[in-house]
C-alpha cells in the first residue's frame, strides 16, 4: 500500500510537545525560527516505506504515520540517526518520550500556518529523497487546515464516483469500516434490535445485531460523558485529539474511568450476573455511540477472568454509512441526556453538549422536543422547560466561560468539575451565582433594592469568582455557618445588601491578584503543576487576603442577621395571625375554650412585647439627646 499523506492534527500534536526544539537529546536548535519558518524536519522512526531506516514489515500504514511514528528534529540530527545500527527504533522512541514528557506541560503553540509548512516541507524533503525509493508525487498536494485540522474522520475512497452522496453525513475512516466488516458476525438471538435511529423506532424497522471483538471498538471524543475532560484536554497541550488513534483511545479510556468509577463497578457486576442485554450502537467504522463503559468492563472481565470468551465480543447495532452527525447526537441525546438509572452526565458535561449540540444545529428547543418527556408539551409548558433548561446549564456554564477567562485559563473545564464523584466540584456554585448573577447584577433595576453602583457589578463578580476558587474556606468559623463554597455564593445576596459587608468583598476584588508568580507553578525539576495544584497554591498564597476579608463581611451580616431576626420574628407572628385559614366560623366547637385561653396568652404575651419595646425605644430617645 502506498504511503499515507500526514494528518494535521498529528503534526500539530508533535509540535506542541516538541518544545520548538529537535528532539536529539541536549540539541537546542528550533524547529521553527523566529519568522515563522519551519527549519525542523518529520522524521519517521519506523520508515514510512520498504527500503527506508528501520523498516518494519509487520507494521502498517496507518501506524507509520501516526504520532507514535513520528519525531521532529533538524536536518542535521535527522541525517544523522539514519545510520541504524547506531540509532535503533527503541533508542529513537526512547528520544521521543525524553524529549516530550519534557514539554508535557509547555505546550508550544504551533499556528495552523506552521502545521501546513511542516506538511508541505515534509513532502518536497521526501520526494527528493532519493536514497529511500519514497515517491509520494501522487499526494503532493496542498492539504486544506481549515478542513483537515479538527477532522477524525478520513475515508480513503478509490473514486469520486465510489463515494456515496448523502448531505451531511459523517465521513468514514474506510480502513477501520473494513475491519469491522471483516469481523462481525451474526449474534445469537434475540438477533434484531430496534433502534432510535431516524423513524426506525416509530415504524419498528429492525436492525441486526452483530458481535465484533470489543478490542477493535472504539471511543468516540465527542462522547458527552467526558466533554469537558477533552475540551481541557485539547486546550492545556493545543492540539487536536484524533481518536483513530492508540494513545488517544487510552486517554479517552482515563476520562471515562475516573468519570463515574462506582457505576463501572455496578456494570461488571451486572453482566456478570445478567450478561449483554440490549446492544451497543456504533458507527460503521466501529466508534460507540453508547456503550463505552460497557467495553471497558467487558473488557476488564476478559482479562480477570482468564480470557473468557463470553466477555469477548460486544453485542452492537450498526448504523449505515450514510449515517450523518446529527443523526448520532439524536441518538446520543436519546440514549444518554435522556437516560434514568445509568451513569448520569455531571451537569457540566451535559451543559457542555448542550451547547455542542446547538453549534452543530441541533438547537435546544429541537434536542428537547426530541425527548419524549416534553415532545408533546403546548407552547406555554414546552417554553417553561427550555427556560429552566437555559437557568439550569447555559447560563451557569457562561459564567463558567467568564470565570475561565478571567484567570487566563480558556476550556479548561475540567478544573471546575473532575466527574460525578468530584466532591470539590463547582459546577453547583455556578449555578446558583448564574440565578443571582442574571435576576440581580445584570438586572439594572434591582440595583436600588441593593444599592449597587455601576462600578462595583464588574468587582462584585470578580471577588465571587476567587471566593469560588479558593474552594476550601479552611476556617472554622466560616465552615460552620457558610458550609462549603456553593453555600456562600447562595447566601452572597446578603453579603452585598450589606452596605458595610459589601465593602470587604469588593477588597477581595482589589487585593486578590487572578495570578501567582510563574516560579510557584512549577516543581523542583521544572515540571508545571497541574492546575488543580495551581488552585490551591494560588489559594494559599492569598488566603489571608480572601479569608481575612471574607470573614469580617460574614460577621457583619451574621451580626445583622441577630438585629433582623426579633423583627422578622413578630412580622411571621402577625402574618399567622391574619392568615386567611384563621376563621372562627370554621373552628370545631370543642377547641373554643383552648382557643380562649391561648388568645390571653398572646395578648399578654404581645402587650409584654409592646412595652419592653416602647421602653427600649424611650431609652433610646434619652441617650440620643445627651450626645447631643
Amino acid at each position: 500500500m502506498a504511503r499515507l499523506p500526514l494528518k494535521p492534527s498529528v503534526v500539530k500534536r508533535l509540535f506542541a510537545l516538541s518544545g520548538n526544539e529537535c528532539a536529539y537529546p541536549d540539541c537546542r536548535e528550533n524547529l521553527v525560527n523566529a519568522k515563522g519558518m519551519v527549519i525542523g524536519e518529520i522524521c519517521h522512526i519506523e520508515a514510512a516505506e520498504k527500503g527506508g531506516e528501520r523498516f518494519n514489515e509487520e507494521s502498517n500504514d496507518e501506524y507509520r504515520r501516526s504520532f507514535e511514528n513520528l519525531i521532529l528534529m533538524c536536518g542535521k540530527h535527522h541525517k544523522e540517526t539514519n545510520d541504524i545500527n547506531e540509532y535503533t527504533t527503541s533508542k529513537l522512541k526512547k528520544f521521543k518520550a525524553d524529549h516530550e514528557n519534557k514539554f508535557l506541560n509547555k505546550p508550544y503553540n504551533a499556528s495552523d500556518q506552521i502545521v501546513q509548512q511542516a506538511i508541505e516541507n515534509y513532502m518536497k524533503q521526501e520526494n527528493n529523497n532519493s536514497g529511500s525509493g519514497t515517491q509520494i508525487n501522487n499526494q503532493a498536494h496542498t492539504q486544506h487546515i481549515g478542513t483537515q485540522i479538527g477532522s477524525q474522520h478520513v475515508h480513503n475512497y478509490g473514486s469520486e464516483k465510489d463515494k456515496p452522496y448523502v448531505d451531511g453525513a459523517r465521513v468514514v475512516i474506510e480502513n477501520l469500516k473494513k475491519i469491522v466488516d471483516s469481523n462481525k458476525k451474526q449474534a445469537s438471538p434475540p438477533d434484531v434490535a430496534v433502534i432510535d435511529y431516524q423513524n426506525e423506532l416509530q415504524d419498528k424497522i429492525p436492525r441486526p445485531v452483530e458481535l465484533i471483538p470489543t478490542r477493535l471498538l472504539k471511543f468516540r471524543k465527542d462522547n458527552g460523558r467526558i466533554k469537558a475532560d477533552v475540551e481541557s484536554y485539547e486546550k492545556t497541550f493545543n492540539v487536536i485529539l484524533d481518536e483513530s488513534e492508540d494513545e488517544t483511545q487510552k486517554l479517552l479510556r482515563s476520562f471515562l474511568i475516573k468519570n463515574d468509577p462506582e457505576k463501572n463497578d455496578e456494570l461488571k457486576k451486572a453482566l456478570i450476573h445478567k450478561g449483554q442485554k440490549d446492544p451497543a450502537i456504533i458507527t460503521c467504522d466501529g466508534f460507540l455511540i453508547n456503550g463505552n463503559r460497557r467495553k471497558m468492563a467487558l473488557e476488564e472481565l476478559f482479562q480477570e477472568r482468564n480470557h473468557d470468551p463470553r466477555y469477548e465480543m460486544m453485542r452492537v447495532v450498526i448504523l449505515p454509512e450514510g449515517a450523518t452527525e446529527l443523526n448520532i447526537q439524536k441518538i446520543e441525546n436519546r440514549l444518554q441526556l435522556q437516560s434514568e438509572g445509568k451513569s448520569e452526565y455531571q451537569g457540566l458535561n451535559r451543559a457542555l453538549t448542550i451547547r455542542a449540540n446547538e453549534k452543530k444545529n441541533f438547537p435546544l428547543e429541537a434536542q428537547l422536543r426530541d425527548d419524549p418527556n416534553y415532545h408533546d408539551l403546548d407552547a406555554k409548558e414546552f417554553k417553561k422547560v427550555v427556560d429552566d433548561y437555559r437557568k439550569k446549564y447555559l447560563l451557569p456554564l457562561e459564567r463558567v466561560d467568564k470565570y475561565l477567562s478571567t484567570f487566563n485559563r480558556e476550556g479548561l473545564y475540567n478544573t471546575i468539575s473532575e466527574g460525578s464523584g468530584d466532591k470539590e466540584g463547582r459546577w453547583q456554585a455556578f449555578i446558583d451565582y448564574s440565578n443571582f448573577y442574571n435576576g440581580t447584577l445584570k438586572n439594572k433595576s434591582k440595583h436600588g433594592e441593593y444599592n449597587l453602583k455601576e462600578n462595583e457589578v464588574g468587582r462584585i463578580e470578580n471577588a465571587i469568582f476567587k471566593i469560588i476558587r479558593k474552594r476550601s474556606l479552611n476556617s472554622k468559623e466560616l465552615e460552620s455557618s457558610i458550609g462549603k463554597v456553593h453555600d456562600f455564593v447562595r447566601k452572597a445576596p446578603k453579603y452585598i445588601k450589606n452596605t458595610e459587608a459589601k465593602k470587604f468583598l469588593l477588597k477581595i476584588a482589589d487585593e486578590v491578584k487572578e495570578d501567582i508568580p510563574d516560579d510557584m507553578k512549577y516543581d523542583k525539576e521544572g515540571k508545571k503543576y497541574d492546575e488543580r495544584d495551581i488552585d490551591e497554591k494560588w489559594g494559599n498564597h492569598f488566603r489571608k487576603e480572601i479569608l481575612g476579608n471574607l470573614i469580617q463581611a460574614h460577621k457583619i451580616v451574621v451580626n445583622q442577621q441577630v438585629r433582623d431576626k426579633p423583627l422578622e420574628l413578630l412580622e411571621d407572628a402577625l402574618k399567622k395571625l391574619k392568615h386567611d385559614n384563621l376563621k372562627i366560623d370554621n373552628m370545631d366547637v370543642s377547641y373554643y375554650n383552648k382557643a380562649m385561653d391561648l388568645t390571653k396568652q398572646i395578648v399578654a404575651e404581645s402587650e409584654s412585647i409592646y412595652k419592653a419595646i416602647d421602653k427600649a425605644r424611650d431609652k433610646f430617645k434619652r441617650m440620643s439627646k445627651k450626645r447631643k
